[in-house]
């Protein structure tokens, strides 16, 4: 991944070039950053194609609205930022909640369907910080720009989250790895 991160600001020149319309920038941005939006979003919404389009959504938002960004967070924690709120959109939109996705149909799940499956448990808000810290690697503050909450608040949400998904793994009998 390129530098694209500088003490935990945008850098200056990159955010610059992107303002400016660069293209060679925004091909960079694009390539390092669309796989890992592509795998939160898809952590998040019920099908691959659906991702997409909120991936699309989510560029095309950035593209709209980094030019009167500031810079004064992350360029990473800006673009989870949208990434986040196309979330809310597509399920907003949608008039019901998918109940489990197919993966959790399977009578023999492992490790990463398991814990899929006890995330989909959670309350929405409690899922997407964890999501965000432990799948994309977000800090505390990072996280608290994105879902637009303080610093404390999102730190005792992201500790009432742990403790809401150890005690679904319990529940489910997955606590110590079955």
């Amino acid at each position: 991944m390129s530098a694209l991160i500088v003490d935990g600001g945008a850098d200056g020149d990159f955010l610059r070039r992107l303002q400016l319309g660069d293209n060679g920038a925004w091909t960079e941005l694009t390539r390092d950053y669309s796989p890992r939006l592509f795998s939160y979003l898809r952590h998040n919404l019920p099908t691959s194609a659906d991702a997409e389009d909120a991936l699309s959504e989510t560029m095309l938002a950035a593209v709209r609205s980094l030019p009167n960004f500031d810079g004064k967070v992350a360029i990473s924690t800006y673009l989870y930022s949208l990434a986040y709120r196309k979330v809310a959109d597509f399920w907003r939109r949608r008039q019901h909640v998918t109940e489990l996705t197919e993966s959790a149909a399977v009578t023999e799940m492992r490790d990463e369907a398991d814990l899929e499956e006890a995330l989909n448990e959670l309350p929405e808000i409690s899922k997407q910080v964890l999501l965000l810290r432990y799948q994309v690697g977000l800090s505390v503050s990072e996280i608290a720009e994105v879902i637009d909450r303080s610093y404390k608040g999102t730190e005792s949400l992201l500790s009432r989250a742990r403790s809401q998904l150890r005690e679904t793994l319990d529940q489910a009998g997955l606590e110590n790895g079955r």
